[in-house]
């Protein structure tokens, strides 16, 4: 593929090229297979990054803690951050905090935002804090299209693979912004992640199922 250019970009192409195939499959416990296609990546990826800009008013340079666990719902957030040009960083100096904990305190001022992570939650399970952002409840509304903002930065690839590299990950003691660099780097070359989260089937059997050709940690080395 040529130079991925921007999230919006490289998403763009991929919806266009076969928006029907596999791009992030996750795994998670008591047999949770969650399978996002070129076009339903995108989709997600447009809503919250509309989200972000629309309602928790992101522009670049807006600092957005991901306080959560590498999943194909954070990989989401990761690059609907990039795409608005926003900068994922530590809790001190947030303007947005993510979590799947609604009790998390965050740094006076920062906008919380809660995350439910299971695939077929609607909205949260229980009562929010005040002025917190039920994520599934409210991402739904927002537009199909991600957002063109200037100063978004492009995708940097770390790590070149084979062309339409299809890639493992384990997701257990990774964390979102990372793995979703993982994900960068395979999209680039038209490729896909498998994400293994932890109480998954074993990645022997994932492989297999999944038609695994590369297997990543990651700092982008080879397991």
């Amino acid at each position: 593929m040529s130079t991925p250019g921007t999230v919006a970009d490289l998403l763009a192409r991929l919806r266009a090229s076969d928006p029907g195939r596999p791009r992030l499959t996750w795994y998670g416990a008591d047999g949770e297979r969650v399978e996002l296609s070129a076009r339903v990546l995108e989709n997600w990826v447009a809503k919250t990054a509309n989200l972000l800009v629309e309602e928790l008013d992101a522009v670049p340079g807006t600092r957005v803690h991901l306080a959560l666990p590498a999943h194909w719902r954070s990989l989401v957030w990761v690059l609907a951050v990039a795409a608005v040009g926003a900068e994922p960083g530590g809790p001190a100096e947030a303007d947005v905090v993510v979590t799947d904990q609604p009790g998390l305190p965050g740094p006076a001022g920062a906008l919380l935002v809660v995350v439910t992570l299971p695939a077929l939650a609607l909205r949260a399970g229980s009562a929010l804090p005040a002025r917190a952002l039920d994520y599934n409840a409210e991402v739904a509304g927002y537009g199909d299209s991600v957002p063109v903002v200037a100063g978004a930065p492009p995708v940097e690839v770390v790590q070149a693979l084979a062309p339409q590299e299809r890639v493992l990950l384990g997701a257990e003691g990774t964390d979102p912004v990372s793995a979703a660099g993982v994900l960068l780097d395979a999209l680039a070359v038209d490729g896909s992640l498998v994400l293994l989260g932890p109480g998954a089937l074993d990645a022997e059997r994932v492989s297999s199922q999944e038609q695994v050709t590369a297997r990543r940690r990651t700092d982008r080395t080879a397991l």
